[in-house]
């Protein structure tokens, strides 16, 4: 569990990329969008030694683009959420969060996620698809009297926060399991996933799991070998049926 942190860390600092533009340093991530650009903020530090960090207003215009409607209450409500969770506030149509040289590492950490969580709230658009899938998970855990609590931010061995859609309580039967719906299963989007989970157990020593959205699209036979070689619990929507037994023990 250890090797995967420090393999994780050591493989984002080789991957973000950063280039200097008229006095911002352009931060490239390894991580893609939902157009399959890779997600991109920029860096400035004051006078003050304080480090601005923004999106330049990309990632909620991307979703403008695709035809998500923000404004409507109840996005609005969900976009508050996630970018509360980490940290960030909307200034115009930028995504933006301060740091200091020494919270610079943690609060870089949350930004990121929060832009991929944001990102990840293009799935609304598509007219084939009728509400959120963490919705969608929701309802099933409700149907099926899974006891539960949402959108938990919950601190790593490293000090990183990592944020889960679920956390199920622990019982006489099982051990604290925390939850990530993944609407999108991409590679790329699974390592960070990967990191959150082992990070968080090393503090908590829970069980996680994944809930992979194949509806659309069948899972990648090396995004299932990717989560089962670090024990984690993967599950198919379309077998959501046999989440059940796991979830309510």
């Amino acid at each position: 569990m250890k090797y995967l942190i420090e393999s994780y860390i050591s493989w984002l600092k080789q991957k973000i990329n950063y280039k200097e533009i008229n006095g911002y340093y352009e931060v490239t991530t390894p991580f893609v969008n939902h157009i399959n650009d890779y997600i991109q903020f920029y860096l400035k530090r004051d006078e003050r030694d304080h480090i601005y960090m923004t999106d330049d207003g990309e990632t909620l215009n991307n979703l403008e683009m695709a035809g998500e409607e923000i404004t409507t209450p109840a996005r609005k409500k969900e976009l508050d959420s996630i970018l509360n969770g980490f940290g960030v506030i909307i200034k115009g149509n930028e995504l933006t969060t301060m740091a200091t040289p020494s919270t610079f590492p943690m609060r870089k950490h949350n930004y990121l996620q929060a832009l991929m969580a944001v990102d990840d709230l293009y799935i609304i658009a598509s007219p084939k698809v009728e509400s959120f899938f963490l919705e969608d998970v929701t309802n099933f855990l409700h149907q099926n009297n899974v006891r539960f609590s949402r959108n938990i931010i919950l601190q790593g061995k490293s000090s990183f926060q990592h944020k889960f859609d679920f956390l199920i309580p622990s019982s006489a039967k099982a051990p604290e399991r925390i939850i990530k719906a993944v609407s999108s299963p991409k590679k790329q989007n699974i390592i960070a996933h990967l990191f959150a989970f082992e990070d968080t157990k090393l503090a908590r020593d829970n069980e996680g799991i994944m809930i992979l959205n194949d509806l659309e699209k069948e899972i990648a036979p090396d995004v299932s070998q990717a989560i089962g070689e670090y024990g984690i619990y993967d599950f198919s929507w379309k077998k959501r049926d046999e989440l059940k037994e796991k979830l309510a023990a």
